[in-house]
């Protein structure tokens, strides 16, 4: 488990370090910087363990990632049960570039742990991070992959063919998946595929005389597609089924599935849910993380009615401050947090309390 993350010079953190629990929610304004804590944790993790290529988009320096009036190197350094590691991109001798030459700077990248420590063991139990913005509609697509397994991507792409996969290939895990989708979905009766056309574009190189260029094209190959069966109706496209339950199944796709992180990182969790369904995921993830250990869940929200049903101690407030940058704070860190905290639930906390104590709390460090 990573037990805390500090943060400098990344997007609009000057610097901050933040104490992260088993499962940890970040609430805030818009802008806040809630994403960049999801963001600055894959982006080191992917660095680390050398597979920079699965940063969603990944840059190969970070001219782009890099704070506004920043100092020193961009650094992002974990704690773990096992010890430090920590991440350093060192921005070039003539930085800010100018403005046509942003995105092709040298930086120099390094990663390092405690002296008494190797990098493996480091690493080990943060390297299994998957971080997820899912969207319904890449959700509910027919896709194909011809990967073995498929994988998940960001948004949610390739569900079907992740599905279809575990379905033939771990049947009791698949029939797991399904039996918690119907806790929260209690109308479910079934998950099926049919084949689909799925068209992908695809580049290649054509030869015109002496010239050498690459033609773009589409090529259709056959994928799958979601049905879903309901109490009241049968054969229902995943298009057009609910936004939560598409954004449930890809939840329980991820942890579930054999490959499943040690990581978890959700940026906007209650997505498209009811408050009382956003009762029911928070207990199902608790169930999960009971039946797996090892998992850790770092997540986003702006819903004050999850926040609810979490521990004060779960929740991390991001808020602005005077000077621009990012804060984060505890919402047991609020002054009056001790006299409130047996007459109101966290949710009702923050939409009392809001971040403007936090923004006001001291300069940035």
């Amino acid at each position: 488990m990573i037990t805390s993350i500090t943060i400098e010079n990344f997007k609009n953190i000057r610097r901050q370090q933040i104490d992260l629990e088993p499962l940890t929610v970040f609430v805030g304004a818009n802008g806040s910087g809630k994403t960049s804590v999801l963001e600055a944790i894959n982006v080191a993790v992917r660095t680390a363990t050398g597979s920079p290529e699965k940063v969603p988009p990944y840059r190969p320096n970070c001219d782009w990632l890099y704070t506004r009036g920043g100092h020193g190197d961009l650094k992002i350094t974990f704690a773990t049960e096992h010890g430090q590691f920590w991440v350093t991109a060192s921005p070039p001798i003539a930085f800010p570039p100018p403005i046509e030459l942003l995105g092709k700077s040298q930086w120099a990248f390094a990663v390092r742990c405690s002296t008494d420590l190797r990098l493996e063991d480091a690493v080990a139990l943060a390297k299994s991070t998957v971080f997820l913005g899912l969207s319904a509609s890449k959700l509910a697509k027919p896709s194909y992959s011809a990967l073995n397994p498929p994988t998940l991507a960001y948004n949610g792409g390739g569900l079907a063919s992740v599905l279809a996969h575990m379905a033939l290939n771990a049947p009791d895990v698949f029939d797991e998946l399904v039996s918690r989708l119907r806790e929260l979905v209690p109308q479910l009766k079934r998950i099926r595929f049919k084949k689909a056309a799925v068209k992908l574009p695809e580049k290649e190189l054509v030869r015109f005389g002496e010239e050498t260029m690459r033609r773009r094209f589409s090529r259709t190959y056959q994928g799958e597609e979601l049905l879903f069966d309901f109490e009241n109706g049968s054969n229902i496209l995943a298009q057009t089924a609910s936004e939560g339950t598409l954004v449930l199944l890809g939840l329980l796709t991820v942890v579930l599935r054999p490959e499943r992180p040690d990581v978890l990182l959700l940026d906007d969790l209650e997505h498209g849910l009811h408050p009382l369904a956003q009762q029911s995921l928070l207990e199902m993830l608790r169930k999960l993380m009971q039946t797996f250990p090892r998992l850790q869940i770092v997540a986003t929200t702006h819903s004050p009615y999850l926040l609810n049903y979490l521990s004060p101690q779960q929740v991390r407030i991001m808020a602005i401050g005077p000077d621009g940058y990012t804060r984060c704070g505890r919402l047991t860190d609020h002054p009056k947090f001790s006299t409130w905290k047996d007459e109101m639930a966290p949710g009702e906390m923050w939409s009392l309390f809001g971040e403007k104590w936090l923004a006001e709390k001291g300069a940035a460090e």
